[in-house]
């Protein structure tokens, strides 16, 4: 059998691809500013001050402490609870909607700069690897601005699938993206040998905290893994906190340190624990909604499941990815979650815990990490 380090790895590599591509004249350049949507915002003007003068530590979120400052980055996350407010209304403000997601409102830099959820799916340079997969420069900003603007894939689709794509797509394909391409870009550093702590490789791990968790972690990644742990019974004793955050938690904390220590290979292995445990929670999401979907279907109600689909595909679009690089049947997962096929008619849960078996296997996830579906 393959040694697990290697087969995270493979996992790992469509995010961390063609790190080099940050390069600049031989030295990776800055990339914690990304999604400013005015201004130079090099990621060296922040809150406390610029690279050449004092950066202090940004007090931590959820208990983890950052090194460095993110005072900003880890405000963009209520930019994503903004957004969640709207779509809650009786009539969807689609333009307010895209106003926020484009230009960005509350992850202001001490330059002006204003940083932003487009800024971010719509750069052509971010370390995530999904530009590759997908085949097209832009396939975050692609999925979340056609549900905004209704074209594409959502042309004819209802205010709730258009909602749900647009609250799933920013809160955790975004997000996520985001988070795993500081994580690529701190390593990328570490590997550089560039340790310096304002800017070096652990201000772009704090910034994948900030982004994962941040200053409302309700609206950010973490609040996904904590609602499908309380669905597949997988939460920690406090019986709130999913498991995989709190192994996601301990992993930002160890490799947080060990770059502070300039310790390369502990923050490799920090970031595969990471990788690993994000991959439980968007596999455990996919089994609901693949479980959603037919139940709504059985019970004549299309709208319910048209939702229910676009939501697992969202869902799925975080992981897909990384599945594939781990063995998954992504052509079968794809086909029960695509909004052009009809809501159930190409399988279900059982269907795609088949997909995913095999990149489960290969990742070392077992049946209790997964857990069992108990409360959709």
């Amino acid at each position: 059998m393959i040694e697990r380090s290697r087969l995270l790895a493979m996992v790992a590599v469509l995010a961390m691809i063609l790190a080099a591509c940050g390069d600049d004249g031989g030295n990776v350049r800055d990339l914690g500013s990304d999604g400013t949507s005015t201004g130079s915002g090099s990621g060296s003007a922040s809150a406390s001050g610029s690279a050449s003068g004092p950066t202090m530590a940004t007090p931590g979120d959820g208990g983890y402490e950052y090194a460095t400052d993110v005072s900003a980055h880890r405000l963009v996350v209520e930019d994503v609870c903004e957004i969640k407010d709207l779509l809650e209304g009786e009539t969807v403000d689609y333009v307010a909607i895209g106003t926020i997601y484009t230009d960005g409102v509350n992850s202001v830099n001490a330059d002006g700069s204003v940083r932003s959820l487009a800024g971010f799916a719509k750069a052509e340079d971010r370390l995530h690897g999904l530009d590759a997969y997908y085949g097209t420069a832009t396939p975050l900003d692609d999925f979340v601005s056609s549900a905004i603007a209704g074209e594409g894939i959502f042309v004819e689709a209802s205010d709730g699938v258009r909602s749900q794509a647009i609250e799933k797509g920013a809160q955790n394909q975004i997000m996520v993206a985001w988070a795993d391409h500081e994580l690529s870009s701190a390593l990328a550093k570490a590997a550089e040998g560039d340790f310096d702590p304002p800017e070096g490789a652990v201000h772009n791990w704090d910034e994948a905290w900030a982004f994962y968790h941040g200053a409302e972690p309700g609206c950010a990644p973490y609040a996904t893994a904590d609602s499908r742990a309380g669905n597949f019974g997988t939460t920690g004793a406090d019986g709130e906190t999913a498991l995989a955050n709190e192994q996601i938690f301990a992993a930002f904390a160890a490799g947080r340190d060990a770059l502070l220590a300039g310790d390369e290979a502990g923050a490799r292995t920090a970031a595969e624990d990471i990788r690993r445990a994000v991959f439980v929670t968007y596999s455990q999401a996919v089994i609901r909604y693949a479980t959603l979907v037919p139940q709504d279907v059985a019970a004549g109600d299309a709208g319910a499941a048209s939702e229910h689909q676009v939501e697992g595909y969202a869902f799925w679009r975080v992981i897909e990815a990384w599945a594939a690089a781990a063995g998954a049947d992504v052509e079968a997962i794809n086909a029960i979650f695509d909004p052009a096929n009809d809501p159930g008619a190409n399988g279900g849960a059982a269907e795609v815990r088949t997909a995913l078996l095999p990149a489960w296997e290969a990742l070392e996830i077992s049946p209790e990490d997964i857990g069992e579906l108990s409360d959709t």
